[in-house]
């Protein structure tokens, strides 16, 4: 058997004390830099878009408190506070945050509760079996597991909050992500920094838009997204009876609105294997289960069809401003 000497003992020492500065090196290099908008730190230009912070920023800053709320993720970022407030005479906040799923929408409505101070009187809630699918299918947002403000309104136990924050600070080190630092800090050098931002009105109201799908857009390619979810987490479905319960306990009508997909891609998806309309009914199941008293009014938009829809999107499923209206119209002028 090998005998360790001195030397060797202290050799081994030195390396693993600077393979552990080196690693809390690279993890303190990333958080700084921050290039995908993860820590929030806003000192050098963002490679995703991210909103959470902005959309608090917006929420705290907004005037007159609104007294209707919009919930979703990116596919609701176009439905529009005015439209809302024209109809129900409630002045509205776009909450939607990109890549939400319901433990963002617990955590939101929380925060407007309790640190905004918000009294509302409607919540619109768009939901999409990614809304509630398993952990082991899509894990709680980076940015949200990252913002401190939201993650203490998320129930979980602290020894899990304090993994999902060490697995964060442990990502900053693979190869990918110190690519982004390196991008990041070459972007920095330049004047006009292209931050990936998304550009909201007071309101939070997504103005913006994109180029609309090819006509012939879905009909090659993977077809992936829909495909990657396996069920319904019993986590998420939890959250969303907590959801259910505080806007029962204040007095809050809830409108769930089932969002659409483009047209085009739900037929090549069904095409494969059938998931899209499997995973609809699965969770039209799932919200009609988690709402025998009645506290959420419910409305399946998943097809353009269902609401007299057009067929602008962008993407599979972020229905333009226009679409976006025809929905609203539908659920505030229309009988159900």
């Amino acid at each position: 058997m090998m005998n360790t000497t001195a030397a060797d003992k202290r050799f081994l020492g030195c390396f693993g004390a600077c393979s552990l500065f080196l690693s809390l090196s690279l993890v303190a290099l990333g958080v700084h830099v921050d290039p995908r908008g993860t820590f929030g730190t806003s000192k050098y230009p963002v490679l995703v878009a991210t909103c959470r912070v902005e959309k608090l920023m917006l929420l705290t800053a907004a005037h007159p408190k609104p007294q209707a709320l919009i919930l979703g993720s990116s596919h609701c970022m176009r439905l529009c506070p005015a439209v809302v407030e024209k109809a129900t005479g409630l002045s509205t906040f776009n909450l939607s945050v990109n890549s939400g799923k319901m433990e963002d929408f617990l955590a939101l409505l929380e925060y407007a509760l309790n640190d905004a101070g918000l009294k509302p009187r409607l919540i619109l809630l768009g939901v999409c079996p990614r809304t509630f699918c398993r952990l082991q299918d899509e894990r709680f947002d980076d940015r949200l597991i990252s913002n401190l403000t939201l993650m203490r309104h998320v129930p979980l136990h602290p020894l899990r909050q304090a993994q999902k924050k060490a697995a964060l600070y442990a990502g900053t080190l693979n190869l990918n992500y110190l690519i982004d630092v390196r991008t990041s800090l070459r972007l920095s050098r330049q004047q006009d920094l292209p931050l990936a931002k998304y550009k909201f009105e007071a309101d939070g109201f997504l103005k913006r838009e994109e180029p609309y799908n090819p006509p012939d857009a879905f009909l090659a390619g993977p077809l992936q997204r829909e495909r990657t979810i396996t069920g319904f987490a019993p986590q998420r479905a939890r959250y969303f009876d907590l959801f259910l319960a505080i806007c029962r306990r204040r007095d809050i009508a809830v409108k769930v609105i089932i969002t659409p997909y483009a047209p085009n891609y739900i037929a090549a998806v069904d095409r494969l294997d059938g998931s899209y309309s499997r995973l609809h009914n699965l969770l039209l199941e799932f919200l009609t289960e988690h709402n025998r008293d009645g506290v959420c009014e419910l409305w399946d938009f998943s097809r353009i069809e269902n609401y007299g829809g057009i067929d602008e999107f962008m993407g599979s499923s972020h229905a333009s401003i226009r679409n976006s209206t025809l929905m609203l119209d539908r659920v505030f002028t229309k009988e159900h």
